[in-house]
């Protein structure tokens, strides 16, 4: 099982392992893919990873954690291999289907294994955080190196970069192949359904806070997931370099990083209430600021967008759902309208957002605060 925990860690660093994504968007125009079709193809990516969830899990509790993982992985590692040889709409909606099955299958499965392998080496609940926080760093490294990788090799071709991405796409496969299944003891829950229930019951319709909460999850997550390819149809636009796609997808991430973790600081020295305004403000600050800036100087303003996005964990399910409508409407505006135009309806939309659905949760925490400090 330690070794299972060892191995899981380097699941984690090579599942994010993708460094053809750092120029995805580009790679995409050069076979005349326009962010309208881009968009698209990224929403039935989304729409299938939503629709695989629950059967992935249940393939899981039958299967075994370790064969679902291994057929995932395997499947991934296929998609990968098979891009380099698509070049129509027909052919990378092939690939957006596939490979959302296979994220389906991965998705949670390596946590799950991890928590497992820990608990059946001994290891205490209460510390669990720790190595679960291992594999996420692990992931982050991953997504981190590969961009700057992918932005070196793409200096040779686009052709270098696919087939150097399909090979390293192999790596998680064989470190799969590796992993045993931990001890059948540590038992799965078995009513899914019922507990889906009652979670949307609780977030949905009883419980005004709860849904507040959600609501803001899904709306600036989703906004968060449309500025991932839109930042880079805009570094395109203004001219950056190819190498420096990756440099600042680096970036990027490490400031993701240090915001999320700087997130339980600021709370606690600042209050919640302002730690919200933040999460609410920078993203429409650097809408605004990339719209009105058009080059350098915007893609300094969307580093206030990824500080703001560090601060708010994502709800992945309704996310993937609204990124279906925004998405494909953000790539039909940039390809109608312009950037500047999508980019100014994106500040004026979440400006909304904040008003509607920020500063009511806002408000709601400094009444519960001010309800427990009277006596």
């Amino acid at each position: 099982m330690n070794r299972n925990i060892k191995l899981l860690y380097g699941f984690s660093f090579f599942d994010q392992f993708m460094i053809v994504i750092a120029l995805w968007v580009p790679y995409f125009a050069t076979k005349g893919i326009g962010m309208r079709q881009f968009m698209e193809l990224q929403a039935v990516f989304a729409i299938v990873i939503l629709c695989g969830e629950v059967p992935s899990g249940l393939l899981s509790d039958l299967w075994g954690r370790q064969k679902t993982l291994l057929l995932g992985s395997t499947l991934k590692a296929v998609s990968f291999s098979l891009l380099p040889l698509w070049s129509s709409y027909e052919g990378f909606l092939f690939y957006h289907l596939t490979m959302g099955i296979a994220l389906s299958m991965i998705s949670g499965g390596d946590v799950a294994l991890l928590w497992d392998s820990y608990l059946a080496e001994g290891g205490e609940k209460s510390r669990g955080a720790a190595v679960l926080g291992n594999a996420t760093l692990a992931a982050q490294m991953g997504t981190t190196v590969s961009a700057l990788l992918g932005g070196a090799v793409v200096t040779l071709s686009y052709g270098h970069l696919l087939w150097a991405n399909a090979i390293l796409s192999w790596i998680p496969v064989l470190l799969v192949l590796c992993i045993a299944e931990p001890p059948a003891s540590y038992e799965r829950p078995k009513k899914w359904a019922q507990n889906l229930k009652e979670v949307l019951s609780a977030t949905l319709v009883r419980d005004t806070a709860t849904r507040l909460v959600f609501l803001n999850l899904v709306v600036w997550g989703s906004g968060a997931l449309v500025m991932f390819w839109v930042n880079q149809k805009y570094w395109q636009e203004t001219a950056v370099p190819l190498p420096w796609f990756g440099v600042l997808l680096a970036a990027y991430n490490l400031i993701d990083g240090f915001a999320a973790k700087s997130a339980a600081f600021g709370a606690t020295r600042y209050g919640r209430r302002p730690l919200l305004a933040v999460v609410g403000v920078l993203p429409i600050v650097a809408y605004f600021g990339m719209a009105s800036f058009f080059g350098w100087g915007g893609i300094l303003f969307g580093f206030l967008f990824k500080i703001g996005r560090g601060v708010l964990s994502l709800s992945q399910l309704g996310l993937r759902a609204s990124f279906c409508l925004l998405g494909p409407l953000v790539g039909y505006g940039i390809d109608a309208w312009g950037l500047p135009s999508v980019l100014s309806a994106l500040g004026i939309l979440f400006s909304i957002a904040f008003v509607c659905l920020l500063l009511p949760l806002a408000l709601r925490e400094t009444a519960l605060i001010t309800k427990e400090a009277s006596p």
